[in-house]
């Protein structure tokens, strides 16, 4: 089962407010932002990335693998992950309704409870900045295009494509090193946080024919990423094969 179902089904077990509610209630005044040291980075980054390989596949070993320990998030560690404090969780949830804010706290804990989880199967240390970054792409493509999805197994080919962005890239990586450690942390968790919470959408995408859900997902998503790389989402295209490209 994929994470995205245990999330959903945690979900309903908390009693949280539904997707249809949250995704109507963030005033769009007062987007959710990225810290700002690093956005010019990481649009350089991206429109960089167009020059590496959309061929960088990773072993079948290694997605089975991944696949795999990704499948083995319970749904009680989602129940204890929504119950944790963290300050970015916080800071994120205030452009929200109040009567919504508690909520979406649980939501965006989850989120980087997830991450953590993501980062364990795929063999990379805690907080790893680049595969945060994959982990956004492939939330605001996925709530983008309907909940769209790759394999699991293939998710690490993403993840590696990214880290060779990061490694290539003299912009982003001397940014990094100019930013405080607390700086690196917030982009961190914030990339975490809203990829892998527009990854939730998943199921609800696909099963609503509420075409305003759908819009409303839509506009979030586009939102995001635009605020965060300076793109249009239009562009950014994730293959079944897990290979990343801007068209």
């Amino acid at each position: 089962m994929k994470p995205g179902k245990f999330i959903a089904r945690m979900l309903l077990t908390a009693s949280l407010s539904t997707f249809s509610t949250l995704i109507n209630c963030a005033p769009s005044d007062a987007p959710l932002q990225m810290p700002a040291f690093a956005i010019e980075g990481l649009d350089k980054m991206l429109a960089e990335s167009v020059q590496i390989s959309s061929r960088n596949s990773a072993s079948d070993d290694s997605g089975k693998t991944f696949a795999r320990e990704i499948s083995t998030i319970t749904q009680q560690e989602l129940v204890d992950a929504a119950s944790n404090v963290t300050a970015s969780a916080k800071e994120l949830a205030k452009v929200f309704p109040e009567q919504n804010r508690a909520n979406m706290e649980k939501i965006f804990n989850i989120a980087l409870y997830v991450q953590q989880r993501i980062e364990k199967a795929a063999g990379v240390p805690e907080g790893d900045l680049a595969t945060a970054v994959s982990s956004f792409l492939y939330g605001a493509w996925s709530a983008y295009n309907g909940g769209a999805e790759i394999p699991d197994e293939k998710i690490p080919v993403l993840h590696r494509q990214i880290q060779q962005v990061f490694a290539n890239n003299d912009t982003m990586r001397n940014i990094l090193n100019n930013g405080t450690a607390d700086q690196r942390q917030k982009l961190y968790e914030y990339l975490s946080m809203t990829g892998n919470w527009m990854a939730m959408f998943s199921d609800t995408l696909k099963q609503t024919q509420d075409q305003n859900t759908i819009n409303a997902i839509r506009e979030i998503a586009k939102q995001l990423y635009y605020s965060s790389f300076k793109l249009d989402i239009e562009r950014l295209h994730i293959a079944q094969d897990g290979s990343l490209s801007l068209g």
